[in-house]
């Protein structure tokens, strides 16, 4: 199976990606906010942007 084709890296990486940025976004408004669940959408968000990074490394490179 070839994973270094343009419709897996848009799979894997792409969508994740930003998915991601609108996570942590989400958690830095909602700090700025003096919310108490922002730190754990920001957790969240570094937790699968490790996640993709590893992906990325496993099967595409």
């Amino acid at each position: 199976m070839d994973l270094s084709g343009p419709g897996v890296v848009y799979a894997l990486m792409i969508i994740p990606s930003l998915f991601v940025a609108v996570v942590i976004f989400r958690g830095i408004e909602k700090v700025s906010k003096h919310e108490p669940d922002g730190g754990v959408a920001i957790g969240f968000g570094i937790v699968f942007l490790v996640l993709i990074v590893l992906a990325y490394f496993f099967y595409i490179k």
